[in-house]
């Protein structure tokens, strides 16, 4: 082995991680669509909702139709805050790691360049 070729286990730990951090960029990335979808669910329901409370809410077919508009409102706001603060919680690992291979990288490359000068 060289001097300036890395652990095997330490090559291993860093696959592992790149391998996380993707896995995390798929998720994040499946969860923002669901965040679009419910989003476009949210606005649909609130433009019916007006549409209703203008026609007027005397029919009990139109209160029926309300009632279930304003559950289905209540559901998406609790998916859209939850999903936002799960994403934080999700991102936080990742984003330090980032910061901290990127950190590492800028100080090895400072290091260099300073050194071969």
């Amino acid at each position: 082995m060289t001097k300036n070729a890395p652990p095997v286990d330490e090559t291993i730990e860093f696959d592992r991680e790149i391998a996380e951090l993707e896995q995390a960029i798929v998720d994040l990335k499946h969860r923002q669509v669901d965040i679009q979808l419910a989003t476009r669910e949210q606005v649909v329901l609130q433009r019916q909702r007006n549409e209703l409370t203008h026609q007027g809410s005397k029919h009990p077919e139109v209160k029926q139709q309300l009632e279930l508009i304003r559950s289905r409102l209540e559901q998406l706001d609790i998916t859209l805050e939850s999903r936002l603060l799960n994403e934080w919680k999700l991102m936080w690992e990742p984003f330090w790691q980032a910061v901290r291979f990127g950190g590492l990288g800028m100080a090895i490359g400072w290091f260099i360049s300073t050194w071969g000068r």
